[in-house]
């Protein structure tokens, strides 16, 4: 048997007749492909019978080969282009690829890709035929996983703002070839800010789930309903009444309680719509309009009185001046071992009322004011005398877009690690994915100057938007940190599974570190370890806490 790599990656067997070696067969199979030949009549002759009987759960000796029995497990698009494709066979030497889909003998879809060569030719039709049969379901699924978080958020799993966008843009073609009217609508949840600086972020983003859960209730084909970043959403809408819409949404979002941990909580909401039709840019231009009327005067959609769980005021300067921001630690453990490897350092806030709250309130007030980096050059700031108390210690630390984006902030916050000397070799800087793909040459200059001066760099929250590897290579990161999103309950989601593995491999390619955010379980930990992740963060491990326990931790 010759065998060959096809440009795409995958084997072709050319056979001169069944493979007999027991190293040849081991070597198919561990690629997920399995040798056969093929008569007049259809019937395909494995190579390795237990082997496709594995690969499609079939019982030993139970697979039925015939033509007939072959294709009653594809659709009828996937006989067609099967047929198409043996029909082209016609000469000696002709090859074929195809693809489809077929249904194992659980009744789960298993992708295929066949490739065959017609080894003797009579009257233009092949009457024998050797091939390989290669599974490709992992690759298929985890390629479908990609397009699926592309188009996705990850927490609620409603589509993302670009595609809001398309789909509102033909939403409103139809409006108009219907004459009817239609509308985008922002609805913002006023309150969250203030039940995640009570309950915690977990429980926010359930809240959130659930919201997106009972919005999907509330629309109907051929309406667009998106999570449009943070706590927007939206609605495109064609037809309707919109007082009617505004009574219903107030009954099943805002005035129906939200069950949780710890009771029922409710949900504030604020509405604002514009008009849609078909005209270049106009749904861009009612998503500016909805969300300057939201900013500037929200409209509650609850009757009664706010919720005291509301934001508390802040004001970036007073904060910085009254030296209320300090710092929580979140460890990070080897996911081989259970031993601390180094804290995240978070952000926080000291209230009026003395408790110590996120600072994600204070964070995009600095960033509307252009004040983030300084809050940036604070965190760095306040990490440096646990540094040099504890000279076993590594910290992570966040770098902001406000600090990336403007060239004479980021000098200042280079010049900052270098005034550390050897301390900056026990620092992690962390940039989101987003800052990589919006500014990759500047993420990429930032990247090289603060390694060239001892400090690792990461890539936050990979996998919450979508970009190429290519640029993060180009960003030089010595580890990237899977979005907790696609992380949390991967135990029981085959899906996550099979994106995590494929992170994993492609990372360890690079020589990159991987780091699984949001582990809340041992059976995701353990998971987590068999798919080869490297370092493990997540409320299974510990929560933010201002005063850490430096020393190591036993393994879970």
């Amino acid at each position: 048997m010759d065998m060959r790599s096809t440009r795409d990656g995958n084997v072709l067997a050319r056979l001169s007749g069944p493979p007999s070696h027991a190293v040849q067969s081991m070597a198919l199979r561990l690629a997920d492909t399995h040798a056969f030949s093929l008569g007049e009549d259809g019937h395909i002759d494995f190579a390795d019978l237990a082997a496709i009987e594995h690969s499609l759960r079939a019982r030993r000796g139970s697979l039925a080969t015939s033509r007939e029995a072959w294709e009653a497990r594809l659709s009828a698009e996937g006989v067609r282009a099967r047929r198409k494709a043996h029909a082209s066979l016609s000469w000696e030497g002709a090859r074929c690829t195809v693809d489809y889909a077929l249904t194992d003998a659980q009744g789960r879809p298993r992708h295929m890709r066949e490739i065959c060569e017609a080894v003797a030719v009579s009257d233009g039709v092949a009457t024998v035929v050797h091939g390989a049969l290669i599974d490709r379901t992992d690759t298929v699924t985890a390629q479908e996983a990609l397009v699926w978080n592309a188009r996705h958020d990850g927490v609620t799993g409603l589509e993302r703002r670009d595609v809001f966008i398309e789909r509102g843009q033909t939403l409103a073609a139809l409006a108009s070839r219907a004459d009817l009217p239609a509308r985008l609508m922002r609805l913002r949840v006023t309150n969250w800010d203030g039940l995640v600086e009570v309950y915690g972020f977990e429980l926010g983003e359930r809240l959130l789930e659930q919201l997106a859960r009972r919005l999907e209730g509330e629309v109907r084909l051929p309406d667009a309903l998106a999570r449009l970043g943070d706590q927007d959403f939206g609605l495109g809408l064609l037809g309707g009444d919109r007082d009617a819409l505004t009574a219903r949404l107030r009954s099943a979002l805002a005035d129906t309680p939200y069950n949780t941990p710890y009771g029922p909580l409710y949900l504030d909401i604020a509405l604002a719509d514009a008009p849609l039709n078909a005209v270049p840019g106009r749904v861009e231009d009612a998503l500016r309009e909805t969300r300057a009327a939201l900013d500037g005067a929200p409209d509650p959609l609850r009757a009664a009185a706010p919720t005291p769980l509301g934001t508390p005021g802040t004001d970036v300067i007073r904060a910085l001046s009254e030296d209320r921001i300090s710092l929580a630690f979140q460890p990070i453990v080897d996911a081989k071992t259970g031993a601390l490897h180094h804290h995240e350092c978070l952000l926080r806030l000291r209230a009026g009322d003395g408790r110590m709250i996120s600072a994600g309130a204070i964070v995009q007030e600095a960033e509307a004011l252009g004040l983030v980096a300084q809050l940036d050059e604070r965190a760095l700031a306040l990490a440096v005398p646990h540094l040099r108390a504890h000279p076993d210690i590594h910290l992570a630390l966040n770098v902001s877009a406000g600090t990336l984006g403007e060239r004479d902030a980021a000098e200042r916050y280079v010049e900052a690690l270098r005034a550390l000397g050897g301390l900056a070799e026990r620092l992690t800087i962390e940039m989101t994915e987003t800052l990589a793909v919006d500014d990759p040459a500047a993420a990429a200059r930032f990247s090289a100057d603060v390694r060239a001066l001892g400090c690792r760099f990461a890539i936050d929250d990979f996998g919450s938007g979508y970009t190429t590897f290519r640029n993060l290579m180009a960003v030089e990161a010595d580890s990237l940190k899977i979005d907790g999103t696609l992380i949390r309950g991967i135990a029981t989601d085959p899906n996550k599974q099979t994106f995590m593995r494929m992170m994993v491999d492609l990372a360890h390619t690079f020589s990159v570190k991987t780091v699984a955010e949001m582990v809340e379980s041992e059976a995701d930990a353990a998971m987590l370890r068999r798919l080869g992740a490297d370092y493990l963060q997540g409320y299974h491990f510990g929560h933010p806490a201002p005063a850490p326990v430096w020393s190591r931790m036993e393994a879970k």
